[in-house]
């Protein structure tokens, strides 16, 4: 039977490297050579620049410079390059941010990862939606045989094509490459508890903790929650609890002008970042909220599709890169 091929969208790589910088050519070629092949023939995932703002991690739009992410997995994981010093270069390691809060570096270049692609070596690791190969169930033992063989055949293709490019000694060489994940893991570990303890101490968010008293978890462990929404686009803003599907907080007034207070310290914190759009707040028994910051989804308002003149102010007070301004709101037509 045959599948569906990958889903690969080249145009939206360049978003995902901070501005004055661009995709390597290597994977702007790879991106190309995988439009139209099957689907987990070379591993099960989408090709699309990502930004690091999706990433599980905690202030991961603050991260921006430090990622250009290009995979996603089906668990949420996301996989690209890691730049520890904010800049690409030719090193920069690829890396996986796991939907449970693994950190690994998985090769030491681009070449590596694709080289460890070709060669299938991530079957038997933590990452082995990276491995080629579709699981299903409903197929017969002919059907597996014939799955198998073509991802064999795809594998051994790319092979060929990054060869090519490399060299096949040192394809070899770059597939059996073992990459210590200690430092970046440390980082991504330090970077969370720092995180979470500045805004465990924020001025702002202690008081939206106060004002929304009312909505604290019942429970008393660590890990019951409360889960809000504040939506704000120029002069609207919208606050909701996730109690039985949203509700609207009777705390409105007390809340928005310290969520716009807040809005505005996070892009004088960052400028390039403008202004985001939505936060998500977590809200436990103690009355601290973990904060998670949207500015390029655009958020539904009273139902429907926030107006984009609304956003467009905000475009205007606070200007980002180009790049990253989202479609719906660089495009004239919406």
């Amino acid at each position: 039977m045959a599948r569906d091929p990958y889903i690969v969208r080249p145009e939206t790589l360049p978003s995902a490297f901070p501005p004055g910088h661009e995709p390597p050519r290597l994977l702007l070629d790879f991106a190309d050579w995988l439009e139209g092949r099957p689907w987990g023939s070379l591993g099960c995932f989408r090709l699309q620049g990502t930004l690091s703002d999706e990433a599980p991690i905690v202030d991961g739009s603050a991260l921006r410079r430090e990622f250009s992410l290009f995979l996603y997995l089906p668990d949420g994981s996301l996989v690209g390059f890691w730049h520890p010093d904010g800049v690409p270069t030719p090193s920069s390691p690829v890396v996986g941010l796991g939907s449970e809060g693994d950190a690994a570096v998985l090769a030491g270049s681009l070449e590596g990862f694709l080289a460890k692609l070709a060669r299938d070596a991530f079957s038997d690791s933590a990452w082995s939606d990276l491995a080629a190969g579709e699981e299903d169930d409903d197929e017969d033992e002919d059907g597996e045989d014939l799955t198998r063989a073509a991802d064999d055949g795809a594998r051994d293709a790319f092979a060929e094509w990054l060869a090519c490019r490399v060299g096949p000694e040192r394809l070899d060489a770059l597939a059996g490459e073992v990459c210590d994940s200690t430092a970046f893991a440390a980082r991504m570990d330090a970077w969370m508890h720092e995180r979470e303890a500045y805004w465990a101490g924020h001025s702002i968010l202690t008081e939206i903790g106060h004002a929304l008293a009312a909505h604290r978890p019942p429970g008393k462990t660590p890990w019951d929650r409360t889960q809000l929404r504040a939506a704000i686009v120029g002069t609207l803003c919208e606050v909701q609890v996730y109690r039985a599907g949203p509700q609207p907080v009777p705390e409105i007034a007390q809340v928005e002008p310290l969520l716009r207070a807040l809005r505005d310290e996070q892009h004088r914190t960052d400028p390039d970042l403008g202004l985001w759009f939505e936060a998500h707040l977590t809200l436990d028994a103690k009355g601290c909220i973990l904060p998670r910051f949207d500015y390029q989804t655009r958020p539904i308002l009273g139902g429907a599709p926030a107006p984009v003149e609304q956003a467009r102010s905000d475009l205007s007070r606070a200007p980002r890169p180009a790049r990253w301004v989202p479609d719906w709101l660089a495009d004239s037509r919406v």
